[in-house]
């Protein structure tokens, strides 16, 4: 007796009778793609207008708390990375710490913050991010709340999450550690450019190319603090 041979499923068939059906039935999708194409966009976004748009970075006058539930959206923790890195970079003494970094042979935590926050500003997000873990390593607070930031606007969320931990078990207050958020000064960026030619890139075998401050940079911080 002869059998008519069964069709074979469709792909809607298949779909269907997949056993996690309707899991996200809640999620947003297009808010989710519109998200991640805005940290795209920030992330790539040059560095000129992240240091020279007043009205973005004027937005915010609260600094954000790693005791918030939430991880900030690129474009505010990269305000506030920068607001960080100006004030550290404009403190009382900004230079006698890179001094120090630089006669310690790279050791000094402090000076490490200094360095990391003014590559963060120069655009060296790798060599700033180098320095911030080394200086967080050695228990900096300020450090580690500049990596949750960076991690933050880079959207590895896992990374911004553990130094959010971190920072909570300190009681970390950004207030208290790194000034009040709306006196950040502004910086001309031409200014900044001026930083690089006393920077050096030594290549280390197993760590690749890093930054390293000369003995003049600490002269050309004190004249870019003397600028405003």
């Amino acid at each position: 007796m002869s059998t008519t041979p069964s069709q074979p499923p469709t792909l809607n068939d298949l779909l269907a009778s997949a056993r996690t059906r309707d899991r996200y039935s809640n999620y947003d999708v297009a808010a989710a793609e519109a998200r991640l194409r805005a940290r795209q966009a920030s992330r790539h976004r040059p560095p000129r207008q992240r240091t020279t748009n007043t009205v973005l970075a004027l937005a915010h006058k609260e600094w954000t708390r790693p005791q918030d539930e939430y991880t900030p959206d690129a474009d505010r923790a990269w305000w506030d990375l920068n607001a960080v890195s100006l004030l550290i970079l404009f403190g009382p003494d900004a230079d006698c710490h890179l001094k120090d970094f630089i006669a310690s042979q790279y050791a000094d935590k402090a000076g490490a913050l200094v360095f990391a926050c003014l590559l963060h500003l120069a655009g060296d997000s790798s060599g700033a991010r180098f320095w911030w873990r080394f200086a967080a390593g050695v228990g900096h607070l300020v450090a580690e709340y500049c990596l949750f930031l960076e991690h933050a606007h880079s959207g590895e969320y896992h990374d911004a999450g553990y130094w959010r931990t971190q920072l909570m078990h300190h009681h970390f207050e950004p207030a208290l550690l790194c000034g009040d958020r709306a006196t950040a000064p502004l910086i001309n960026p031409t200014h900044i450019d001026q930083v690089h030619s006393h920077i050096t890139y030594p290549h280390h075998p197993e760590i690749g190319a890093v930054p390293l401050p000369q003995p003049t940079l600490v002269q050309q911080l004190r004249h870019l603090t003397s600028l405003l």
